[in-house]
């Protein structure tokens, strides 16, 4: 079992980790400390053609790899679509309660078995404007999922993963800041985004077209962008709109 000098420990030396086979390294020993055996510290991404700079660290079988790869189960792994729906980690038993479980994904828990991922605790880790990630535990015995082994285990996830992100971003130029829009851009974007037009918004905001108009073009300027799409697409990847305000404004 964890005890806080350990994992402070870790979060400090995390600071000093420059290298994959390092995060690799510290990342496996963490795991097997606390109580799992093997790891899994993922973008959600096509594992046969992986995006540059997209993370793909496992320590599974490497016939289970093979297998995952050769059959496409990434594309259906019931453990990632359980975490698109979880913002905080969860015991695998609990799968079956997240979402619907197809036969296929039942065939692939099953299969997970006979390689060592019997149970397990997976991490969801989601950043605005990248791949979907993961942090994932296994074992091939079950685990009692104490609080404080949930919540070691979702501090090492969280740090395992942004060292990861910064390694696989080394030299890469950060993103600038955000451009600052004015409350009525934005209320402005988000019936832009839902499929509005200027005259609809208009009567929706109870201010004239053309002042619609100045603004989305003035927060188009702000944004440097040429088209109200661009616009829509850079704003909810910087997080000054949200999908279910656009989805819930038609």
């Amino acid at each position: 079992m964890f005890m806080s000098p350990q994992i402070i420990e870790f979060m400090d030396g995390c600071s000093g980790i420059t290298e994959e086979t390092a995060l690799r390294d510290v990342l496996g020993e963490m795991t097997h400390a606390l109580g799992f055996r093997q790891y899994a510290l993922l973008h959600h991404v096509d594992l046969a053609n992986p995006p540059d700079h997209s993370i793909t660290l496992m320590s599974y079988d490497d016939a289970w790899i093979e297998r995952i790869v050769r059959k496409r189960y990434f594309q259906d792994d019931p453990i990632l679509a359980a975490s698109n729906k979880r913002l905080t980690g969860f015991g695998w038993r609990e799968v079956p309660e997240i979402i619907a479980l197809s036969k296929r994904q039942h065939r692939i828990l099953l299969e997970a078995e006979g390689f060592g991922l019997r149970d397990g605790f997976t991490v969801p880790v989601h950043v605005a404007g990248e791949y979907r990630g993961t942090c994932s535990f296994g074992s091939d015995q079950p685990i009692e999922l104490t609080h404080n082994r949930i919540g070691c285990a979702q501090i090492v996830a969280m740090y395992s993963f942004e060292v990861a992100r910064r390694i696989r971003c080394k030299g890469r130029a950060f993103q600038g800041a955000i451009p600052e829009l004015t409350q009525r851009q934005l209320d402005c974007l988000v019936f832009v985004g839902s499929g509005k037009t200027n005259w609809e918004i208009s009567k929706i905001l109870g201010v004239s077209e053309d002042t619609v108009r100045k603004h989305v073009l003035d927060a188009m300027r702000r944004y440097k962008v040429g088209k109200r799409t661009l616009l829509i697409v850079r704003a909810l990847f910087d997080g000054q709109l949200c999908y279910r305000d656009l989805l819930t404004k038609h």
